[in-house]
């Protein structure tokens, strides 16, 4: 049992369960399975639009 951890894995088990953790939790709650970072890039783009189109709003440019 020389070289593995009291839980039986040793440590090429524990970085792969690790890194199949961290990936399951990203998607967890995320129906399209995006990364943090492409989460971030919609939510730039949906509160740019949001601005964008009170501004227009506001301005009379567009009408509901």
């Amino acid at each position: 049992m020389a070289g593995e951890s009291e839980s039986g894995r040793n440590r090429n088990e524990r970085q792969e369960h690790d890194q199949k953790t961290r990936a399951y939790e990203e998607t967890t709650g995320n129906p399209y399975h995006l990364s943090k970072v492409a989460r971030g890039v919609v939510g730039a783009v949906a509160a740019i639009m949001v601005i964008a189109l009170t501004g227009l709003f506001v301005s009379g440019a567009i009408h509901w």
